[in-house]
């Protein structure tokens, strides 16, 4: 599929026919991925919190999202120390409850983390990543990863940092598009969620639980979240088909009206573009690499028993 930042680069999604999990190649290189994330890719955070502070943000639609989640976040735990990877401009953080939650967030640039920190020293927020941060072992109830974990490098590692960071009995929550949707199915290479390098890792639910259950998890709930999100998708999705097919978007407004019959099949099929899995850590070590020295833990380009995805 085509780069949508950079004309003239191709991109390949593969899936493995069994778990229905997928991989970008060719694989990208941490320096290269970097370029595909400029200021403007995590929005105006200044913007953000000013409006935070004067009260509008909190009106505005768009903080549903965090609303949504807390009402998910709290279905399995009511308080505790969170972290939030990926935190950008704390959004999220800042919609807890601060008299329940110990808010803790990891945002790996470094201007956004230094000025949510001036505007909200009640927020632990630190510059870096998972693997970097300093964080003391066993000390969080909660991590989540909102639509951060299929950027991230090496999935197992990743869980392998979160347990040693979770209490035994501690939660994960990971959103991430889904890649069994039945947008995905529709609209293959157009599907909004193919963001192409950034996504690196495509989950199935089934993919995630595999996942888990290799890592010392157990899964405990599949939620198809949020409906906001899954709308986004399926809105950008018939604009990119439209453009792709007509060079304009006149398909799109004619089938526009047809958007929330297709939110209702979808709903119907238990294929929603979006899924939040929940996991607890049980306790122990579990049977994950951790291997350190910056590449991948995904199969070779042609495994046994893996096909190219059918574009």
């Amino acid at each position: 599929m085509e780069d949508r930042d950079r004309k003239g680069r191709e991109w390949e999604v593969w899936e493995c026919s069994s778990c229905r999990y997928g991989w970008t190649l060719p694989e990208i290189s941490p320096q290269d991925l970097a370029q595909y994330y400029p200021g403007a890719y995590l929005g105006d955070t200044r913007k953000c919190l000013d409006e935070f502070a004067a009260g509008t943000l909190q009106r505005h639609r768009s903080w549903r999202r965090e609303t949504e989640k807390i009402q998910l976040v709290e279905r399995f735990a009511s308080g505790g120390r969170i972290l939030d990877v990926g935190a950008s401009n704390g959004s999220f953080l800042l919609a807890l409850d601060g008299t329940r939650w110990e808010r803790v967030g990891v945002e790996f640039i470094a201007e956004v983390v230094n000025l949510v920190r001036q505007r909200h020293p009640d927020l632990d927020l630190k510059t870096g990543e998972i693997h970097s941060v300093d964080i003391e072992p066993h000390s969080l109830d909660m991590i989540t990863f909102w639509h951060v974990f299929e950027h991230l490098y090496e999935p197992q590692r990743v869980l392998a940092r979160v347990a040693e960071l979770l209490k035994p009995g501690g939660k994960v929550v990971i959103s991430v598009p889904n890649f069994a949707s039945f947008q995905r199915k529709l609209f293959k290479t157009h599907w909004y969620a193919f963001d192409v390098p950034r996504h690196l890792h495509h989950f199935s639910p089934t993919a995630l639980e595999s996942l888990f259950e290799g890592s010392g998890f157990e899964t405990l709930e599949h939620v198809f979240f949020s409906r906001m999100n899954n709308f986004h998708q399926l809105k950008y999705s018939l604009i990119n088909w439209s453009e792709a097919v007509s060079r304009s978007r006149i398909p799109y407004y004619l089938m526009k009206p047809g958007l929330v019959l297709f939110q209702w099949l979808e709903a119907l099929s238990k294929g929603y573009g979006t899924v939040t899995t929940v996991a607890r850590f049980q306790g122990g070590e579990g049977p994950v690499s951790r291997r350190r020295d910056g590449s991948n833990l995904k199969p070779d380009p042609v495994p046994k028993g893996f096909a190219e995805f059918p574009f």
